[in-house]
């Protein structure tokens, strides 16, 4: 029993340190085939304009002083998926924070920085009048002291700061509160109860998936908006000769636009089921719906109904013209919101205006790659064409399939079962379970239905299945010659079937390391350490070892010396 518990325990630490040394070369290859076919990718599938944007009055836009037209740009950068979210940064920084006791926000807005202690849950920030003061903020209020009195934010989640006011949201106490350092003053929203089915993520700029890049922070997919213009005269520099020429005009906006990417009276609240809500700025209360993020076109298609884990990245951009614009009345106009797949191979843009309602939507199409149909040109979209239609791109697609074929059969059907439940991000740096395959493709897909879609996935992986299958065949023979249990060969031929080449491999290195020898009932190998031939199931016959009845002295051969009467009484 001991034996047989040591025996079970060598097996399955093996085939852990099997598993991970196996994943880690087909890990790399698959990242670089990824990385491979993103960087392919040429500009229309990684490239989206709207225009006009639907968020300027008609009148302006047909206006015939408008030169150019409000339009929308969005864009993802080649290198913003494949080794930027091998998680490296975020882990580092997730270690420094944890070694931190100080969180610094700096405002880019003017009023001097803020800080939030993680011991106390106080924001505070230092004032620079006559004289220096530090003012400390909690749920209860501001003071120029910290103590117990003032509260504490347990997970606080906030705003752009801008000058002396900041919005902050608490995900444990689910309340909104508004500080005003210059007024020293704290005003606490509404609580939101269970029955709001409210669960805010994220406030203020709506972003995701910001990499490193030289020394500063990058965003990976940008998302502009820029206002109608008209052309005017250039105004003549002083002591120049210069009297025409092509650059003799400029552009005007037409509207002034409120560049801090905010939302007029507005805050922008992302949830996590996908809904972007408008928070009055001043009752911090809910004013309606702004819009959703917007589903990317994947490989064998998606369900519309998104939420921040389930893409890769994501922009949100509010609208708002400046107050002292003519159409101040108008001054919230509506956002704009663009989203990358999760796999990284499409993106899409769209428009909501002032009441929520999307009134445009792009996505990410390869032009010049085409299908021929009825003699017309027919576009094809980035996220399927960057797998096929790109130079070199249906080999990277092959080799990708093939290395996620020598995954275990068993962790490809955890990844179809598991598709939505890990973020987009962690797709990219996962050993086990594959978020960004074929098999998790086909589990994210929404036509057809739940069987007709598992039984596509096991197509997908039937190569694997195939050779799992052969393997085990191999793995039970060999374990009929060594002569193992009728369980054992049962436990090694489902393990094999499941866990593939690596278990395999674990029972190459754990079987019983035992020289056979030629049965003399069947003449077939036979362990010399079993009472019965495993083959056969004869007994094993060993000859009784006795003592001769001659020895050799001097080179001549005696017989040895008859015991005595008076020997056998001593005996």
């Amino acid at each position: 029993m001991k034996s047989s518990r040591c025996y079970c325990v060598n097996v399955v630490a093996t085939g852990f340190v099997v598993l991970i040394l196996l994943s880690l070369p087909l890990f790399w290859g698959r990242l670089i085939c990824e990385t491979s076919l993103r960087t392919r990718m040429p500009r229309g599938g990684n490239y989206l304009s709207i225009k006009p944007s639907g968020l300027v009055p008609s009148a302006i836009e047909r206006d015939p002083n408008t030169a150019i037209q409000s339009h929308i740009s969005a864009g993802m950068y080649s290198k913003g998926a494949g080794f930027d979210f091998l998680g490296i940064d975020d882990y580092v920084f997730t270690r420094a924070l944890k070694d931190l006791k100080t969180i610094h926000y700096y405002n880019t807005y003017g009023g001097g920085d803020f800080s939030f202690d993680l011991k106390t849950g106080n924001f505070s920030k230092r004032v620079r009048r006559d004289t220096t003061v530090d003012l400390y903020a909690g749920p209860e209020g501001i003071s120029q002291t910290q103590d117990k009195s003032l509260g504490r934010f347990i997970e606080p989640i906030i705003d752009d700061i801008y000058e002396d006011v900041m919005i902050v949201y608490d995900k444990k106490l689910r309340r909104f509160f508004k500080i005003d350092f210059s007024k020293k003053t704290v005003v606490k929203g509404p609580e939101l109860t269970e029955n709001d089915k409210y669960n805010p993520v994220q406030i203020g700029r709506l972003s995701k998936a910001r990499y490193l890049h030289r020394t500063e922070w990058s965003d990976s997919l940008y998302l502009n908006w820029s206002p109608p213009n008209q052309e005017v005269l250039k105004r003549p520099k002083k002591n120049s000769s210069y009297t025409g020429g092509p650059s003799k005009y400029e552009y005007k906006p037409l509207v002034k636009r409120n560049y801090l990417r905010r939302a007029g009276p507005y805050l922008l609240v992302l949830d996590e089921t996908g809904r972007i809500d408008l928070l009055d700025k001043q009752s911090l209360e809910f004013a309606g719906i702004a819009g959703h993020l917007l589903a990317a076109e994947t490989y064998f298609g998606s369900s519309d109904d998104v939420g921040p884990k389930d893409l890769l990245s994501y922009e949100v951009e509010p609208v708002a013209f400046d107050s002292n614009d003519q159409y101040s009345e108008e001054f919230y106009r509506g956002i704009c919101v663009a989203g990358v797949c999760r796999e990284g191979t499409a993106i899409t843009l769209g428009v909501f205006d002032k009441t929520g309602k999307l009134i445009k939507i792009k996505h990410s199409l390869i032009t010049y790659i085409t299908e021929y149909k009825d003699d017309r040109r027919k576009p094809t979209p980035s996220s399927k064409a960057v797998y096929w239609a790109v130079a070199w791109a249906p080999f990277n697609t092959m080799l990708k399939y093939s290395l996620e074929n020598l995954q275990p059969p068993i962790l490809s059907v955890v990844s179809y079962l598991t598709a939505d439940c890990f973020d987009a991000s962690s797709g990219y740096r996962a050993l086990f379970i594959l978020s960004n395959s074929f098999a998790a493709m086909k589990g994210r897909a929404v036509e057809g239905n739940d069987f007709a879609l598992f039984i596509e996935m096991l197509l997908l992986i039937l190569p694997s299945l195939l050779f799992s299958i052969w393997l085990s065949v191999k793995v039970t023979k060999n374990a009929k010659v060594v002569g193992l249990s009728e369980n054992a060969k049962t436990c090694w031929l489902i393990g094999t079937i499941c866990f593939g080449l690596s278990a395999y491999i674990t029972y190459r290195l754990t079987r019983p390391k035992i020289t056979l020898v030629t049965c003399e009932n069947c003449g077939k190998p036979r362990r010399p350490d079993m009472t019965n031939c495993h083959r056969c199931n004869s007994r094993w016959h060993i000859p009784e070892l006795l003592a001769p009845d001659w020895r050799v002295l001097n080179g001549k051969t005696e017989q040895p010396p008859k015991p005595t009467e008076e020997s056998d009484t001593e005996q």
